[in-house]
């Protein structure tokens, strides 16, 4: 069997250089330079909050010539979270026989 030859750095430094050497430095410099000038992340758009709530009956407006939707009243099945873009709902219509996900602003409060 072959012996193998380690490959670790020895340290050499001492330990007392360190330390005058630190001692030296301006006060506040042993402080991380990134964390020193870094500002708390604020929100740049306010939170969103849904309007309506599940188990509520709704109007669906009909859809665009790119989405295939009669305007129908519909009852929302699940909020779904927001991330970006606008606000969605899963609702079920009570003319179709699947739910589908709908923009807020395509729904109104039923009269």
């Amino acid at each position: 069997m072959s012996t193998f030859k380690s490959i670790a750095v020895p340290v050499t430094r001492r330990l007392g250089a360190a330390k005058s050497r630190r001692g030296a430095q301006a006060p506040g410099a042993d402080r991380d330079p990134v964390e020193f000038h870094r500002q708390p992340a604020q929100s740049a758009t306010p939170h969103a909050v849904h309007r309506f709530q599940v188990g509520q009956r709704l109007t669906m407006a009909r859809g665009s010539r790119d989405i295939a939707r009669s305007a129908a009243i519909c009852q929302v099945v699940a909020v779904l979270p927001h991330e970006t873009g606008p606000l969605l709902y899963r609702v079920r219509s009570e003319l179709e026989s699947f739910e589908r996900v709908v923009d807020e602003v395509d729904l109104a409060p039923y009269r």
